[in-house]
């Protein structure tokens, strides 16, 4: 299957080539471009878990999520939808891999503890980061790194 179109991405904006037949799933960041704060997120393209189970191997509803953060949810009912730009920074092909990506971001950026220019409000919508217990077999791209860089001199 060739890579994904425009139209196909949903709300999904997007500077690599998405695939969802041959990705695991993909980073992504989200900015509320009123108040400038971000969210660093990661999603998979198709249900896991057990094999038994009947959404196994189903393809998740990714092209209109949003992420998971409450704060993120809650802003984006304050501001509407049209207020926020939902980016795919890069896609993984290993749950490890996108897992760590989506940990080392939120890392590199400060995600927990950058605040706005009033010293007061969170830049990012994270509230925590998961704990990392494995070695990842999948390192992390460049796009990534570059996207990281970049989202640095918006702030």
């Amino acid at each position: 299957m060739k890579p994904l179109s425009k139209t196909d991405l949903g709300h999904w904006v997007s500077k690599v080539k998405i695939n969802p037949n041959t990705s695991f799933g993909f980073l992504y960041c989200v900015e509320n471009t009123i108040t400038k704060q971000f969210y660093w997120g990661k999603k998979q393209f198709f249900h896991g878990g057990k094999k038994k189970s009947r959404t196994y191997g189903k393809e998740m509803t990714w092209r209109n999520y949003t992420g998971s953060s409450v704060h993120l949810k809650k802003d984006i009912s304050t501001y509407g939808h049209e207020n926020f730009k939902f980016e795919i920074v890069d896609t993984y092909n290993t749950k490890g891999g996108l897992y760590y990506a989506e940990a080392y971001c939120q890392m590199i950026s400060e995600s927990l503890t950058e605040r706005l220019d009033d010293g007061i409000t969170p830049r990012f919508y994270n509230r925590q980061i998961a704990a990392i217990r494995f070695i990842p077999s999948e390192v992390i791209t460049l796009p990534t790194r570059k996207y990281l860089q970049s989202i640095k001199k918006r702030f």
